[in-house]
């Protein structure tokens, strides 16, 4: 599939399943040396072939208008991870209450290379700062999720197919910990 009707289908299909809601959220795919990245203050399930956004890695636009607010964390990833072909970043709701009460999420298996142990949480920054692209690219070095403090999630892969699979599996992860805890897990 072309990865621009595929950065389209990805951003419809996240806002559909409510890993994200209103103007939140992001999405983008790399090819070569471009970023396809979702336009800013375009809720996802309006994302359309026509107002997708192209920028270079240095963040130059190439084509559309105004790329996603996140623009510099997408960028941080694919410059420091060349591997990463894909970023879904959600404002899921499990995800995001954990990340807002300071619990860790733990890597369930079922995903292949998530690991064990937690996903890591990066330390809040203003959503759109340089502070959160730097700190989120650190974080992702060696893990394809971050929890991002009080904000939401960032899952990047190969390709959005794999950062898609993992967000979910994420939010599930968070779902799955939440319902274990009330049924009296022990951490």
């Amino acid at each position: 599939m072309n990865v621009m009707r595929k950065v389209v289908e990805v951003s419809g299909y996240i806002y559909r399943t409510g890993l994200v809601s209103g103007i939140g959220g992001n999405v983008s795919a790399r090819q070569g040396d471009e970023v396809i990245i979702t336009p800013t203050m375009v809720p996802l399930g309006d994302v359309s072939l026509r107002n997708l956004v192209i920028v270079d890695l240095d963040g130059r636009v190439l084509r559309g208008k105004g790329p996603s607010s996140e623009l510099e964390l997408h960028l941080e990833i694919y410059r420091r991870r060349p591997a990463i072909g894909g970023i879904v970043h959600t404002h899921s709701p499990c995800a995001r209450a954990f990340s807002m009460a300071g619990v860790r999420i733990m890597k369930m298996e079922g995903f292949r290379d998530l690991g064990t142990g937690h996903i890591p949480m990066v330390p809040y920054h203003p959503p759109g700062s340089t502070e959160l692209a730097e700190a989120c690219a650190e974080g992702m070095l060696k893990e394809k999720a971050v929890v991002l403090e009080n904000h939401g999630t960032v899952c990047g892969g190969s390709d959005l197919d794999e950062a898609l699979l993992l967000a979910e599996f994420v939010e599930e992860s968070a779902r799955t910990q939440f319902i274990a805890s009330m049924l009296g897990m022990e951490k």
